[in-house]
């Protein structure tokens, strides 16, 4: 899935250095408690934590909001669910029992 409004870049200081703001940092978030970005701008991201305390408030509520969702039971699929699931996917794809590619 591509998102409708990607990140903002973060840009080059006169240095050569990547800098960060906030509006790129809540962008970046996930990515970064991921360990998904790139390190130079990782390294930005982490170099931003260190001067913005607003950023580190928000990025602990990300944490703290992570958290609490892992302590939720998943949810279970009807057994109907399931079934009707599996038929799409077989239809699309073939039986995967069978080694099937489907149409994909």
């Amino acid at each position: 899935m591509v998102a409708e409004n990607p990140a903002p870049a973060p840009r080059a200081a006169a240095d050569d250095v990547l800098e960060v703001a906030c509006q790129e940092f809540v962008e970046l978030v996930t990515e970064h408690l991921e360990g998904a970005l790139p390190e130079p701008v990782d390294r930005a991201v982490r170099a931003h934590l260190e001067l913005c305390d607003p950023c580190v408030v928000y990025l602990e509520q990300v944490r703290s909001t992570a958290a609490a969702l892992r302590t939720l039971p998943l949810p279970t699929l009807p057994a109907a669910a399931r079934e009707r699931l599996l038929d799409v996917f077989t239809a699309l794809h073939g039986d995967p029992a069978e080694g099937g590619t489907g149409s994909s």
